[in-house]
């Protein structure tokens, strides 16, 4: 067996060049886990995918300005099949990019898929509109912590500063 693969399709690379060529971008969205044994053609489309999930991107990793990384990840309860074949797809659904993990993956346990894109400027190509940035989540209640306990820091330093200058220590 060889490493995972993944490749774009013919409409993929025409999605590009057109959002290239008008200085818009594709909008990448969901992705089909499919137990089909499918070779990996370039000439696939959309019809030819026939998958027992569709879900949508769990996360966008950035590598460097020409590659991008789209996550998606399949709780082990909702794997009810093997995967053996990816598909990657635009919001407008075009089949954007297919893929193959290196062995088929079980039913029943957590699938998670990563699916690399490398082109010329991709960061600036591509909307990520519907994809959770992967490195940057943010615990909010984690930053009103710190915003709560950095005033109160403040008001007692405050306070302090009020005390020494009354010449009270």
């Amino acid at each position: 067996m060889g490493a995972p693969t993944a490749i774009l399709t013919n409409d993929g690379i025409r999605a590009l060049a057109n959002a290239t060529a008008s200085g818009t971008s594709i909008k990448p969205k969901t992705v089909t886990f499919s137990n089909q044994n499918l070779s990996l053609d370039p000439a696939l489309s959309a019809s030819d995918i026939a998958g027992w999930r569709t879900q949508n991107i769990t996360a966008y990793l950035p590598v460097n300005q020409d590659i991008a990384t789209f996550q998606c990840v399949v709780n082990a309860s909702d794997a009810v099949d093997f995967t053996r074949f990816v598909a990657l797809f635009l919001d407008d659904g075009t089949l954007f990019m297919v893929g193959k993990p290196t062995f088929p993956i079980a039913p029943n346990i957590t699938q998670k898929i990563n699916i690399p894109l490398t082109y010329a400027n991709a960061q600036n190509n591509i909307s990520f509109a519907y994809i959770p940035f992967g490195e940057t989540d943010q615990d909010f209640n984690l930053l009103n912590t710190l915003c709560v306990g950095g005033n109160q820091i403040l008001k007692n330093t405050l306070k302090l500063e009020r005390i020494r200058i009354q010449g009270v220590n």
